[in-house]
């Protein structure tokens, strides 16, 4: 990067988010231009180590308007279904600037959320009237042997 400092800064509304059963959430950011000029940016998500890119969009436009000083909220919407190996993962938001790319971009900070073990399917239980019918049907059987063996 040069000497200039960034177009953009970056915060997020926590370091840390929450699946949901579906292995669903939302990461709120806030993302300034700090410059006095209107500035064409784009948003990128970017996983950590061993998150997928997949499991990350941006609502909204990707490329955005900043005017002035101005701040805009961003939500990450993270899909991490179906889930993949416990543990922890993270990823966050970049902004870089459309006019000057490789120069001028933001990292942002990383925010981390946690993937559970799936518990393994419930067992199925044998419901009990299968072994209602099974007593009747050999009651049934010994009935009818004994009536033919006393005849």
């Amino acid at each position: 990067m040069s000497g200039r400092p960034s177009t953009f800064t970056i915060t997020s509304a926590g370091q840390r988010v929450s699946l949901d059963a579906n292995g669903a959430a939302q990461a709120s950011f806030t993302v300034t231009n700090t410059t006095a000029q209107t500035v064409r940016g784009r948003l990128l998500t970017r996983p950590g180590e061993t998150a997928k890119p997949e499991w990350f969009s941006i609502a909204g436009e990707t490329v955005r308007q900043f005017g002035p000083n101005a701040a805009e909220q961003v939500v990450a919407q993270l899909n991490v279904a179906p889930t993949p190996s416990p543990g922890t993962y993270s990823f966050r938001l970049d902004a870089v600037s459309e006019a000057d790319p490789d120069e001028d971009f933001t990292e942002g900070p990383s925010v981390a959320f946690d993937v559970a073990a799936t518990p393994p399917p419930p067992k199925r239980k044998i419901p009990w009237w299968i072994f209602a019918i099974a007593g009747a049907v050999l009651l049934l059987i010994i009935i009818v042997v004994v009536i033919l063996i006393v005849r």
